[in-house]
């Protein structure tokens, strides 16, 4: 077990469930300490300062929520600093935020299916971070562990948890209740971050999953890791074996943006139904049944390329196969291949909304599906992208190659 700057044993994150979570087994182990001469001692002369006075009763920010101010709290994370940072390094800190007005604080969206290497910079001061990089935590704990067979299904070894962030200042002392202002931008930092997190989607090959809001305090800001957590309710979805672990890196960020910056310029009631169209194509990507992945799939490029249209099932597939052809290319040769593509993903959907059955059950023909389906979903993607880059075209000049 490593030892920190104070000769006390570092806690570290475990990889298999245990009893008790990282925050518990770091306030025990800590609290122990304070029970002590040494830490009796050190609660005294802190609480003496006047600027801690002043925070007795008060409830402080972590992040996401805040916490009843206790001096026991502040002298365990202040010891916990100086073991982790170095004693000189700790006081630094303390004196800051006891002197602060502010403090910076992180808000979190954590998903699944993503992995990245390193940090990932998006505009407007979001990232993407690889779970390795978050301060260490209950939540990060619980995402890192491996999966035994009671686990949630989300914890499946075939995910990757990330997490999208955004840093802002808070204010320290909350008043009686959570200013206005902070829950109108918490509720906007946690909408953003979903919907990029839902954008992921379109990209090649892509499949991000939004699962849990957190928030927290940077480590070296008390109360740290030992400030108490609050989250939002986990999202409960589909994740399916078949959730593949998408790779994304510093390039990705400008294919990010731009969907970013497309998104931002379509009407509020546009950007509501991309939701729901790029939460059908992750499903489908996150699907394990071939039958399942085909009917996500399916409804998402129904509502992308069909939404105003009420014809007959006939038409409607013509319809259908013409509007994303026509859309998507601009040579013959390549129309007729996405024509016929888009007849089959149709083609399938319809069996299985209206049978149930894919193929009429022939093994030999559903595995022709599941081989086809990566074309399939590139297709899908493709669609999403140049709806939310262009905004919803003109289809009569579309399909007439009138295309301004």
């Amino acid at each position: 077990m490593e030892l920190g700057e104070l000769k006390i044993p570092k806690i570290e994150i475990q990889r298999i469930p245990l009893p008790q979570d990282f925050r518990t087994r770091l306030v025990h182990q800590y609290f122990g300490i304070l029970d002590t001469e040494f830490g009796r001692d050190f609660v005294q002369r802190l609480g003496k300062d006047l600027r801690v006075i002043a925070l007795n009763d008060k409830m402080i920010s972590n992040g996401y929520g805040a916490s009843r101010f206790d001096v026991k709290h502040l002298a365990m994370w202040s010891l916990w600093c100086a073991n982790e940072y170095g004693s000189e390094r700790a006081e630094s800190c303390l004196n800051s935020f006891l002197q602060s007005e502010e403090i910076s604080a992180v808000r979190v969206l954590w998903v699944l299916g993503v992995q990245a290497a390193d940090p990932i910079a998006l505009k407007d001061g979001h990232f993407i971070q690889p779970i390795e990089t978050m301060p260490d935590s209950s939540n990060k704990e619980l995402f890192l562990q491996h999966p035994f067979t009671m686990a949630p299904l989300w914890q499946s070894p075939a995910t990757s948890a990330c997490a999208i962030t955004k840093q802002r200042r808070l204010k320290k002392v909350w008043p009686s209740g959570q200013p206005e202002s902070e829950v109108q931008e918490s509720w906007a930092d946690d909408r953003r971050m979903k919907e990029i997190a839902l954008l992921l989607n379109a990209l090649d090959g892509v499949c991000c999953m939004p699962c849990l809001s957190t928030g927290h305090v940077e480590p070296t800001v008390p109360f740290g890791p030992f400030g108490g957590s609050a989250s939002s309710s986990q999202l409960y979805d589909v994740v399916g074996w078949a959730m593949s672990r998408s790779s994304l890196s510093s390039v990705s960020a400008q294919d990010i943006d731009a969907l970013m910056d497309s998104y931002d310029r379509l009407e509020e009631s546009k950007k509501t139904g991309i939701q729901t169209i790029l939460s059908r194509l992750s499903q489908a990507k996150r699907r394990t049944q071939i039958e399942d992945k085909i009917l996500d799939l399916g409804i998402a490029l129904e509502m992308l390329l069909l939404k105003d249209q009420n014809d007959n099932n006939d038409q409607l597939s013509l319809t259908f196969r013409l509007r994303g052809s026509w859309l998507l290319a601009d040579l013959a040769e390549e129309r007729i291949e996405i024509f016929k593509l888009l007849k089959e993903i149709y083609k399938y959907r319809s069996q299985v909304a209206h049978g149930g059955v894919l193929c009429k059950g022939n093994a030999a023909k559903i595995a022709v599906v599941r081989q086809s389906f990566p074309k399939y979903q590139s297709l899908g993607e493709r669609v999403c992208r140049k709806i939310i880059r262009d905004g919803k075209p003109d289809w009569d000049k579309t399909i007439l190659g009138a295309r301004s």
